[in-house]
């Protein structure tokens, strides 16, 4: 099946994060997962500006260590999901 799926780096971050004591910096990880992504044709939305996430701006929760208080949305198969969820427990190593 070649379903379309949105999904943002917000996301991903939020799922190494919560899983993970994971020391690599928001901006780098956004950066690798959106390397992997694209490598695997995926494509970025809204390529003016990145968008709010929903937890806002709540402080403590945003950080270079945890969470992005934006994040670049994207756009890809949905079949991809089982291995870019490997290449994330991959990340939470580093």
């Amino acid at each position: 099946m070649n379903t379309k799926i949105q999904m943002g780096n917000d996301e991903f971050i939020l799922y190494i994060r919560k899983t993970s004591v994971c020391k690599t910096s928001t901006k780098l990880l956004g950066k690798q997962i959106w390397i992997w992504l694209r490598e695997k044709s995926a494509k970025k939305l809204y390529r003016g500006k990145p968008q709010p996430c929903y937890w806002g701006d709540s402080g403590e929760a945003i950080d270079e260590e945890k969470l992005p208080q934006d994040a670049t949305q994207f756009e890809f198969n949905r079949s991809l999901l089982p291995s870019l969820y490997d290449y994330l427990d991959e990340l939470k190593k580093k």
